[in-house]
């Protein structure tokens, strides 16, 4: 049984910090990080929930990711991070609703304190996830790679492998899995 709906909002976000702690994000992240703590904006310092995830990510060895799961009612916050170089950390933001029913339960706030339900996506590398929620919030291959910081050719790459995990043939099909 699964306990969250994907939001029809911005499925996915980015945003960056440096080392002072100041976000750099698009309207998009802004919006999402807006919706639990209401003072964030592009250019503000972080919030300190984000600042010791960002502080971990960095402490940490290169490209692993820490991640920070917020709740409320009604939705889900999931917010990764990844140290990208140069005291820059990297923010990728997801907004879940949940189901009424399905509120009662506890909330997690760091990743690994409470059971998650499977995800579509579960056997997709952490990348590969990326690159798969941006497509199908329909993001051409050069935007995806812009966001991320990649080149077009390894979304394309990505894409490829994406598509053969899932069992989808394009990126319409992969969007409705997703959505599901």
């Amino acid at each position: 049984m699964e306990s969250s709906v994907r939001a029809a909002m911005p499925r996915g976000a980015s945003a960056y910090c440096d080392v002072s702690g100041v976000l750099a994000c698009d309207r998009q992240a802004e919006e999402l990080l807006r919706s639990f703590w209401g003072d964030v904006h592009d250019g503000a310092p972080m919030p300190a929930e984000l600042r010791g995830l960002a502080e971990g990510a960095q402490s940490g060895p290169p490209g692993v990711r820490r991640a920070l799961t917020m709740e409320r009612p009604g939705e889900r916050l999931r917010i990764e991070v990844t140290a990208v170089g140069r005291g820059r950390t990297h923010l990728h933001l997801w907004r879940e609703r949940m189901l009424a029913a399905l509120q009662s339960a506890p909330p997690a706030t760091v990743e690994g304190a409470g059971i998650e339900p499977p995800h579509v996506s579960d056997n997709l590398t952490q990348r590969e996830r990326e690159v798969a929620l941006l497509v199908a919030d329909g993001l051409r291959s050069r935007e995806v790679a812009e966001r991320l910081g990649i080149a077009a050719q390894t979304v394309k790459s990505h894409l490829k492998t994406i598509f053969d995990k899932l069992g989808v043939r394009n990126r319409v099909e992969l969007a409705r899995r997703l959505g599901a």
